[in-house]
């Protein structure tokens, strides 16, 4: 055989020894730091549980709406919240000790150090993947188990204030009195047109101080010019009625009498029924015209029937109202896929404001017809409830 026939067929064989070689020296260390590979597998599928702990909390918190096993009930959501925060305090500390174990490990190992005389010192590039690779992570599993929600939950609560409501035509801004605020102050609902984010109009709350059987939800003032609103976003409906002793809701609709006439007259255009239970509904009969609708035009009448989509609109005087509103089916009772209104989220930072989403029917007009009006005036009145309660001083909110 010739020397470079040798050469070529030792070749192969000199690979297979170190494959061999190496494989049973990796399967050497693996059997050796058993334990040690078995706690970091461990710690790792815990703090990854830790993490979806996390996120379903922050979901739940900004967007509550549609309900999930965590938060189908307000007992269940504080459940869990306790149970994240109980778990959370000690993790932290047991993570920060756990990497703190590992940099030392690292740093004394052959890999990070180089022989310097009788010792062996740091190697340079060690520093930098200490600082800038290392410590962020280091952070991240010390911070988030123990203050993860306090840290995460205002950045994704600006975004949706901003963003949530995108996919909508309108969206209104809920903004109630602050419970040092003076009595004239109004509870006032700011309307919006969603494509040039630009208020166009806003009601306000009448009354319930005196009487609190009786509330009426009222147009305020026009933030634009009303030639300039255009004509479904045009709001006729300028008056609504809440009887919470009998649960009635009425309405009341203002045109023009006649094409360019700045004489107007008011009728009534709405009636119906509201539960402001568990399960918050409403029955409404409406027959609310457009702006450029007179007197002598009759407007067909048409009846919704609307219902939550999860129980518990309300949890408790610390939360915001909570609500996704849909039509119901009448010949099934059954609720349909149409989203009239979607509560969003309270303003970072300020407690007496949130934020509505606002879609209506398929009916032209609806979005500020009976199926939007009347249900917003309500949840103004229970976010009202909610300002006066979160900004007590005595309240730490």
């Amino acid at each position: 055989m010739k020397p470079e026939q040798m050469a070529v067929s030792d070749s192969p064989d000199r690979r297979t020894y170190w494959i061999r070689d190496t494989t049973v020296k990796f399967v050497q260390v693996l059997k050796l730091n058993s334990f040690e590979i078995l706690f970091f597998t461990i710690w790792l599928t815990i703090n990854a549980g830790d993490g979806v702990w996390v996120y379903y909390y922050v979901k739940t918190t900004v967007d509550p709406n549609p309900r999930t096993v965590v938060n189908k009930t307000n007992g269940k959501f504080t459940a869990f919240e306790v149970m994240m925060y109980l778990f959370g305090f000690p993790w932290s500390i047991v993570n920060g000790w756990v990497i703190y174990w590992l940099t030392k490990v690292a740093a004394s190992s052959e890999f990070a150090t180089r022989p310097d005389g009788r010792y062996r010192r740091l190697a340079w590039w060690f520093i930098p993947i200490l600082i800038f690779i290392v410590t962020p992570i280091a952070a991240v599993f010390v911070l988030l188990p123990a203050f993860g929600g306090w840290i995460v939950v205002p950045i994704v609560q600006n975004w949706a204030w901003n963003h949530r409501c995108d996919e909508y035509p309108m969206f209104a801004v809920l903004d109630s009195r602050r419970v040092q605020d003076p009595s004239y102050t109004p509870n006032v609902a700011r309307f919006y047109q969603t494509e040039t984010n630009k208020p166009l109009f806003s009601y306000y709350l009448n009354g319930g101080e005196e009487d609190s059987d009786n509330w009426r939800f009222t147009l305020r003032e026009f933030h634009t010019d009303q030639s300039l609103i255009p004509i479904t976003l045009y709001p006729t409906l300028q008056s609504v009625h809440y009887g919470f002793l009998n649960s009635t809701i009425l309405g009341n609709c203002t045109v023009p009498v006649s094409s360019g006439s700045s004489d107007v007259t008011t009728t009534s255009c709405m009636t119906g029924t509201f539960d402001a239970g568990a399960w918050l509904s409403f029955n409404l009969t409406s027959a609310v015209p457009f702006n450029n609708t007179f007197p002598s035009t009759p407007v067909p009448s048409t009846t919704t029937l609307l219902r939550a989509l999860d129980k518990e609109w309300i949890f408790g005087y610390n939360q915001i109202p909570s609500v996704i509103l849909r039509t119901v089916n009448t010949l099934t009772n059954e609720l349909t896929t149409r989203t009239v209104l979607k509560t969003s989220v309270e303003k970072r930072g300020d407690c007496t404001a949130m934020k509505v989403c606002l879609a209506g029917t398929p009916r032209l007009g609806s979005v500020v017809g009976a199926e939007v009006m009347g249900p917003l005036g309500l949840l103004l009145i229970r976010q009202a409830d909610h300002a006066r309660i979160c900004t007590l001083p005595s309240n730490n909110y």
